[in-house]
């Protein structure tokens, strides 16, 4: 049976751990990479170095290209990936698996840990950037582009679950889960994307980019070779999608030998 308090002691002590690795740092700096580009535009149209353009363009720009595509399924696959690895290669698995904790309730509370620190690392940055790009046209432009910002946020909490279920499972299934992750992440999803056909329904980056407000290269290219998912449709895929990777490592770490 599940333990929800143990579930929550397991993700606590993941959480801890996470943020002070030294992997931390370096997704730090990767999530603040919007940031830092919109404050470079900033100081840029200051000093007279670029001409002053629509603050909502160079969000959409930064997250159709950035922020999405880049930055959400790195963070996700840096951490997940590593869920039950991690602890193997560290000599530490036979431990916890002696403690009074499932297997289930452990992995459950690892999983959860890694999708709240890619949540910690990927929303706080992306809200910044928003004010950093709108605030200089006026309370009024940041106001009427709010809705849009929400979106973007829930598609984050999507994408993120769905990425984290899937980087998981690949972390209890095969040997090399990063190389794996990397190749779904940056190789399969870019090319199915622009494949006529279903394939891209088997992709992540496909019901992102029909739920997300900004147009994108991948996405510009998919709708011309593909109908578009609706946001119904996108928002019930990426949740199945984390709901059944998430259940799947389970069963799989449950019988498995370590």
């Amino acid at each position: 049976m599940i333990d929800s308090r143990r579930i929550l002691l397991v993700a606590q002590w993941s959480v801890s751990q996470l943020v002070w690795s030294s992997r931390t740092l370096a997704m730090g700096i990767l999530a603040a990479t919007p940031v830092l580009a919109a404050l470079v535009y900033r100081a840029a149209v200051a000093i007279d170095l670029a001409l002053p353009t629509s603050g909502y363009g160079v969000f959409s720009v930064l997250t159709a290209t950035v922020s999405f595509p880049f930055v959400a399924p790195m963070l996700s696959l840096f951490y997940a990936s590593g869920v039950t690895s991690d602890d193997v290669e560290a000599g530490t698995m036979p431990y916890f698996l002696t403690r009074p904790v499932s297997r289930s309730d452990f992995l459950l509370g690892k999983m959860l840990g890694t999708l709240t620190v890619a949540l910690l690392l990927f929303v706080p940055p992306f809200v910044i950037c928003y004010y950093v790009t709108l605030a200089p046209g006026g309370f009024r432009e940041v106001g009427v582009r709010f809705p849009v910002l929400m979106q973007d946020v829930l598609a984050a909490l999507l994408g993120l679950f769905a990425y984290n279920g899937l980087f998981a499972l690949a972390g209890t299934v095969v040997r090399r889960p990063l190389l794996v992750s990397l190749f779904f992440a940056f190789g399969w999803q870019a090319g199915a994307s622009i494949v006529p056909g279903s394939v891209r329904y088997f992709t992540v980056t496909h019901y992102l980019h029909s739920l997300l407000p900004h147009e994108s290269v991948g996405g510009v290219l998919a709708s011309l070779i593909g109908k578009q998912s609706s946001t119904a449709e996108s928002v019930l895929a990426l949740f199945l999608i984390g709901l059944a990777s998430h259940v799947a490592a389970l069963r799989v770490f449950a019988r498995k030998e370590l």
